[in-house]
């Protein structure tokens, strides 16, 4: 299972008003440890105001790049402890306790592919899908990728140098097309955010996207990404398996009520639930109808791992061994890997009398 390490930050870098790099730096001891594939996220556990914070933050580089260092951006949110520790308090040598990398949301390439990868981007959404288009150009030399990428103002392009130096770089494979929903433009196609309308619109201009056959990144805000990857894939009839997005909050417009009903329509049982950590075994007894199994094994004061407790990341993922279990949400987990067994334990409950459960996977 993956535990914490202490790391030092070697760079703390304003990138906007809002925003700020934070790069950490990987000991050659801990290098097999925190080696990652493009598109994955760290977890921090940081102290604020004495109490113990959990967050996931996408990393910015990609494993092309054989850094010693691993970046995230960090956006200011309102009221956002986490985010406003790393915005306003962070210093350089400071030391973090970071997990290693964790996460899905990538695609396999191969140096003879001749693809076309597209990136849809809004905000702080940027850092995963960076990290897919840029190991996409350094894996694929025949390859081409494009990038839309929404903010509200040119002001708050987040790694707009890093961008712009890219385009450079790569010589004509990578195109961005930026997207401001506050501003004015001249041309009013890159005015207003990413839809299926816009999206449409973007389509018609640049025609050499074949967009049945391209491969999508999407990361912004939950309703963005809801929306473009249903127009994907029901209007365009882009293969799902090309359709890959990262939520970083769970999605608005949930249909609790469905949910709801399908959380009432399990068994009240009493179960005894095992979980395996780090080759221990911990048991305990759980009400069906009471709270997750991670609850339970946090109040037990187990040592078992989390950061979102939403269903949006993969921090707390373990794979059933016996039994069954209900999971109210998920937004991380792809269907390959439910039917593998795995589950996000924030989001279970016991609907057999006995489970058994294993993070170390």
């Amino acid at each position: 299972m993956n535990s914490f390490y202490k790391l030092k930050t070697v760079k703390v870098q304003k990138d906007t008003n809002d925003a700020v790099n934070v790069a950490i730096e990987i000991p050659e001891e801990l290098k097999d440890k925190f080696r990652f594939k493009q598109g994955q996220y760290l977890n921090f556990k940081v102290m604020v105001n004495g109490v113990e914070e959990r967050r996931s933050y996408s990393i910015c580089n990609a494993p092309s790049e054989k850094s010693n260092t691993l970046e995230v951006l960090v956006k200011l949110l309102e009221n956002g402890k986490v985010s406003g520790y790393f915005n306003e308090h962070l210093h350089m040598d400071e030391v973090l306790e970071v997990m290693p990398p964790m996460g899905g949301f990538n695609t396999s390439y191969h140096p003879t592919n001749t693809k076309t990868y597209v990136g849809l981007a809004a905000g702080s959404g940027i850092s995963p899908i960076l990290s897919n288009l840029k190991e996409s150009l350094y894996q694929e030399p025949n390859s081409t990728a494009y990038l839309f990428y929404s903010n509200r103002s040119m002001n708050h392009v987040m790694k707009k140098a890093e961008i712009d130096q890219l385009v450079e770089q790569f010589n004509g494979r990578l195109k961005v097309v930026y997207l401001v929903s506050r501003e004015k433009h001249e041309d009013p196609i890159f005015e207003g955010r990413i839809s299926p309308e816009k999206l449409e619109h973007l389509f018609e201009r640049y025609t050499d996207i074949d967009v049945k056959e391209a491969t999508y990144f999407i990361c912004g805000p939950s309703e963005m990404i809801k929306g473009i990857a249903d127009y994907l894939k029901k209007d365009k009839k882009v293969p799902a398996i090309q359709v890959l997005f990262e939520y970083f909050t769970a999605p608005d417009e949930e249909n609790t009520e469905e949910m709801s009903d399908e959380f009432k329509a399990i068994a009240n049982i009493e179960s005894m639930v095992t979980v395996i950590i780090d080759d221990d075994e911990y048991s305990f007894h759980l009400n069906s109808k009471k709270e997750s199994i991670l609850d339970k094994a946090l109040k037990d004061n187990l040592p078992v791992p989390f950061a979102c407790k939403g269903g949006v990341c993969c921090t707390c993922k373990a794979e059933v061994l016996e039994g069954e279990v209900f999971m109210e949400k998920n937004y991380a987990l792809t269907e390959e890997e439910v039917a593998r067994g795995y589950v996000l334990t924030c989001q279970c409950h016991p609907t057999t009398n006995v489970v058994m459960l294993n993070y170390d996977v």
